[in-house]
């Protein structure tokens, strides 16, 4: 049986896994809230340890893993900063990531549907998926905070 599909899936996901970490890294840099610049600092190390592991699979199918973003990576990246240019500075950031934490938790959820890929794959994603699933949450939930505060403090907010 070739491992060809199954090394493909996994390469695509190291590097959008790979392009996480890097949105993670920027939006750590570029936000003022310890808290959050910390929270995204531990993501983008996990992500990494996460395509190191996705790596290791790949070597252990025979294949070469990729060490290495994707040119659709730096037009998110780009898109960042174009959202924090027009939001206010922290809704900005938080929301950025959380768009692109959801990206990553739609691919690893439809390599996971794909009936191509061995079972062994398939568990090893699932995995995968299951953290990157309730990190998203988290990202998310934080954006929904963020997002409700600003709502509050509007003047157009209903007193």
């Amino acid at each position: 049986m070739s491992n060809k599909h199954d090394i493909h899936v996994l390469n695509e996901l190291i590097g959008a896994t790979l392009d996480s970490a890097e949105r993670l890294d920027k939006a750590s840099g570029d936000s003022e809230s310890t808290g959050h610049s910390t929270l995204f600092a531990s993501l983008a190390s996990e992500r990494r340890e996460m395509a190191q592991s996705l790596a290791e699979t790949v070597r252990a199918l025979g294949g070469q893993p990729n060490d290495g973003g994707s040119i659709l990576a730096k037009a998110q990246r780009a898109v960042m900063d174009l959202s924090q240019a027009i939001m206010p500075a922290e809704a900005g950031i938080v929301g950025a990531a959380d768009r692109g934490e959801a990206e990553l938790d739609r691919r690893f959820e439809a390599a996971i549907k794909d009936d191509r890929l061995a079972a062994t794959t398939r568990e090893t994603l699932r995995r995968a998926h299951a953290a990157i699933h309730r990190e998203t949450r988290e990202v998310h939930d934080l954006h929904t905070s963020l997002e409700s505060q600003r709502d509050v403090s509007s003047d157009l907010y209903p007193q």
